[in-house]
């Protein structure tokens, strides 16, 4: 950081701190759904009748459970973003 750059007034500050956490509520919540997903959509897996030892209608259950991974990826890329921020914030308060 450039010895020009200036620390916002403490206000500020809080108000982006107060932005960043919610973005990582937010991202956290999307984690926790999104696994809740993909626990349902692996047990409809596991527990999927069989028809001359080839499992049936698996197709709903997969494209659910590549989705929750999909949205897991995406909420943890935006948690990963939001904490670099968050540190770059407190990197510019010492």
């Amino acid at each position: 950081m450039s010895s020009a750059a200036k620390v916002p007034p403490r206000p500020a500050v809080t108000v982006v701190m107060d932005k960043i956490d919610s973005v990582l509520r937010t991202a956290l919540g999307g984690i926790q759904t999104n696994l809740r997903k993909l626990h349902d959509a692996a047990n409809e897996i596991a527990t999927a009748p069989a028809h001359d030892a080839e499992p049936t209608e698996l197709d709903k259950a997969l494209v659910d459970a590549l989705e929750a991974q999909r949205a897991i990826e995406a909420s943890a890329v935006v948690m990963r973003r939001a904490d670099q921020a968050l540190g770059t914030l407190l990197d510019a308060l010492r």
